[in-house]
């Protein structure tokens, strides 16, 4: 597979890398022209040229995928030079590291007319997402055609532990009387983001049913109830756009913590 088929078969599955690509070389360098895929473990694919510049942007790139920002590096390969690396080529070196984050990969725990609306702003954004609700009749391709996954089951829970939850993972809870069950099961991963759409009376009853049965202060302080930005969202599309904006909004500003999972 060609290096450029790869980075969009892996943007395609929604990892999170770096292309370092070389933009510009002056004089004596051990290439002129390079691409190289760099994974956040520091693993690569493809080359810039080696040696110690390559190590060096490798490093860089590690960086820049864990603040999730691109940037332009460059380096003197002279080892007399002012600033220079410790190369003897003399030439100078200039990489672009572009960056690839992860999006979020949204999780919509029932399957009613406010997960409709949040599918539809999911396929404008491009974010993947799949559907769990315990009704067949609601979760189907025909209300949800771009659903990567769609998880039915009479156990709500069991179609939670078939979503297979992980760090990229962003649970919104829209259930129909199930939001209990979905949360418990969803604190039990190590969850991006999790939000309950829910009155705040209902908040407290769930919550204070789940610490009697073995959740912490501590795990439900995460729980994002009132879900959504404060914008005075009314109708079920105003919703879905705080509740979406709520996920931008935390991607951009930090990257998102992972939710404590239940130790029992």
């Amino acid at each position: 597979m060609l290096l450029m088929e790869k980075v969009a078969l892996l943007n395609r599955q929604n990892e999170t890398f770096a292309l370092a690509m070389i933009i510009e070389s002056k004089g004596s360098t051990p290439r002129h022209v390079g691409k190289m895929i760099v994974y956040r473990d520091g693993s690569i694919e493809g080359t810039v040229g080696g040696g110690l510049a390559e190590h060096y942007i490798i490093q860089e790139s590690v960086k820049a995928i864990q603040v999730g920002k691109s940037k332009i590096v460059e380096y003197k390969l002279n080892k007399h030079a002012k600033d220079g690396i410790q190369m003897n080529c003399g030439g100078t070196l200039r990489v672009f590291i572009e960056v690839y984050t992860s999006r979020p990969e949204l999780v919509l725990a029932g399957a009613g007319h406010l997960a409709q609306a949040l599918s539809r702003l999911a396929d404008s954004l491009e974010y993947p997402y799949c559907i769990v609700d315990d009704r067949i009749g609601y979760a189907t391709k025909e209300r949800f055609p771009n659903a990567t996954d769609l998880f039915i089951n009479e156990d709500i829970g069991v179609a939670m532990l078939a979503a297979n939850l992980n760090e990229k993972s962003y649970v919104i809870i829209v259930t129909k009387d199930r939001d209990d069950i979905v949360l418990k099961t969803a604190l039990q991963f190590p969850i991006a983001y999790v939000g309950m759409v829910a009155s705040k009376r209902k908040t407290i009853t769930i919550f204070e049913k789940l610490k009697n049965e073995g959740v912490t202060e501590d795990q439900l302080e995460q729980v994002h109830s009132p879900i959504g930005l404060e914008i005075g969202a009314e109708t079920t599309g105003e919703i879905a756009i705080s509740i979406i904006g709520e996920i931008i909004k935390l991607t951009k500003e930090t990257k998102p913590t992972k939710v404590k999972q239940l130790t029992s």
